[in-house]
């Protein structure tokens, strides 16, 4: 795993946001303020946090009707090891993770579960999206700030519309392939030349198995469950900052800690440094300081609460993994193996079959 190019590429980009985080920092300030924290407040936010989790399942459990029926029950300790994966590799490996487990676990096709997996992110970015732009509006003294030693200012106006052309982009890509066969023959059309002709059935099949994923778009209801369980999830999430944040006694607005936790998702969006750390604590530090809290507050509250997002997470996954007697490494493999070409000579393995022979007795 450390061999992989993006790894590195995630650790430059930590590197790089860690240094303008901590430029200039009084770090006696920041030991201050850990020692005057109340860590029992700190704690009693877990609880909101993994609730925030568990929501999340749910809208996922609902992207996944049209394929598989599995319970919120089974699906929450796949949703917990991919984002232990994704706070531990780059570039959101984690989703790769955990489509190939779900494979695993429940016999459903890695690819369109890879398709359910992508709708549920987007859900992510049609939420924060509309959150940061509605905030800001409320908040027009956070609207921007500069980012220490460089001459640069972080616009939070600027962070939405490039986000929302992003998700927008993909949000419209994704409903064609949902309901148009002649986007889908494109599509396939587009594969076809793209691929070494030796690879060019297998990669067909999975861009089918893909487009079977997205199956929950054409479903009203379940977009409409989706899009409240994705609200719920974020304000939760917004909750366990606020919750943070009194126990570092920051006196600030409800407002400002939506706007943080916007800001601060869109960004590690954009920046895939492993678990977001750097562009997470640098994009909150700076929220906090528009907002009027000491910058040795901020900074410590910064990195206690990502801590707290990361660690946590981390440990539960782990547990988890044990449970399935699989090593991270292991699972990184294969789950990335499963992502490229099959050889021609091999047959597809049980779990990417079409999702209604792989339930079939």
């Amino acid at each position: 795993m450390l061999r992989s190019r993006r790894v590195w590429i995630g650790f430059a980009i930590s590197l790089i946001f860690l240094g303008l985080f901590f430029f200039r920092t009084d770090f006696g300030e920041i030991w201050d303020s850990f020692k005057k924290a109340n860590y029992a407040i700190a704690f009693a936010s877990l609880p909101v946090y993994f609730a925030g989790i568990w929501v999340r399942t749910i809208r996922w459990q609902y992207l996944l009707r049209p394929i598989a029926k599995v319970s919120t029950a089974r699906l929450y300790p796949v949703v917990i090891i991919g984002l232990m994966a994704n706070n531990l590799i780059p570039a959101r490996a984690g989703e790769l993770v955990r489509a190939y487990l779900l494979g695993e676990r429940e016999r459903v096709s890695k690819a369109a579960s890879l398709g359910t997996i992508a709708v549920d992110r987007l859900f992510d970015g049609i939420t924060l999206v509309p959150m940061l732009l509605i905030v800001v509006a409320f908040t027009g003294s956070s609207e921007q700030f500069p980012l220490p030693a460089v001459d640069w200012t972080i616009n939070l106006v600027q962070l939405a519309v490039v986000m929302s052309v992003l998700f927008g982009g993909a949000l419209v890509v994704l409903f064609l392939l949902a309901f148009s066969e002649a986007a889908r023959t494109k599509a396939d059309e587009l594969i076809t030349r793209l691929t070494p002709e030796r690879f060019q059935s297998s990669i067909e099949g999975l861009a089918h198995s893909f487009f079977e994923g997205l199956q929950a778009l054409r479903s009203p209801m379940d977009m409409s469950v989706a899009w409240v369980m994705s609200l719920v999830s974020w304000l939760l999430e917004a909750t366990m900052y606020y919750i943070v944040g009194l126990a570092f006694d920051i006196d600030v607005g409800f407002q400002h800690y939506l706007l943080a936790t916007a800001a601060a998702n869109l960004a590690i969006a954009v920046l895939a440094s492993q678990g977001g750390i750097g562009p997470f604590e640098l994009v909150t530090k700076q929220t906090f300081i528009a907002a009027g809290v000491a910058t040795g507050g901020a900074e410590a509250y910064a990195i206690g609460l990502h801590a707290l997002v990361l660690l946590p997470v981390i440990i539960l996954g782990f547990y988890f993994l044990g449970t399935m007697r699989m090593s991270l490494g292991e699972m990184f493999r294969n789950a990335t193996a499963g992502a490229a070409p099959a050889s021609p000579t091999a047959g597809p393995a049980p779990a990417d079959v079409p999702p209604e022979e792989a339930r079939s007795p």
